[in-house]
């Protein structure tokens, strides 16, 4: 007996998404944390070579020391991973991370050395506003956009 009214069979696995294109926020965080964390990854192996080459005595200073090495790395990495793989957890680990890195930029000590006023008020200019604000548009693109949202999956 046949059915007018029945859906033809037809199969559902040659049906593919579209991929969303990563927004550019996302490569500038991707590019800027992998290079980062690709740097932090050779000075580790530097400091383990210092380690097992000169034995120092304070041992627990030592295990402070690549434990919070390696608990960088690791969250590095998981922030890779996660914006990578567009996980949720990673869009909002990176924010946290990023607006972390905004905050210290207030605590970072100024050591420049400026020849008169001018410079001294253009470099606290940069410093204060001009930097976090970047940073801020940065945040914004990157976790809360129309774009981010949609990369992500919300």
């Amino acid at each position: 007996m046949n059915n007018p009214y029945q859906t033809p069979a037809s199969s559902t696995a040659d049906i593919t998404l579209p991929t969303r294109k990563r927004p550019l926020s996302v490569w500038l965080l991707l590019l800027i944390l992998g290079a980062t964390m690709i740097f932090h990854a050779i000075g580790t192996v530097a400091f383990l070579r210092f380690i097992v080459s000169y034995q120092p005595q304070e041992h627990i200073r030592v295990v402070e020391g690549i434990a919070a090495r390696l608990g960088i790395l690791v969250l590095g990495g998981a922030i890779l991973l996660g914006v990578v793989r567009r996980r949720q957890w990673g869009r909002w680990l990176a924010v946290l991370a990023m607006g972390a890195l905004t905050a210290a930029l207030f605590f970072i000590p100024d050591t420049a050395q400026y020849a008169n006023e001018t410079q001294r008020s253009g470099g606290f200019v940069g410093r204060t506003i001009l930097s976090p604000a970047l940073m801020a548009w940065w945040i914004y693109a990157f976790g809360f956009s129309a774009k981010a949202r949609r990369y992500f999956g919300n």
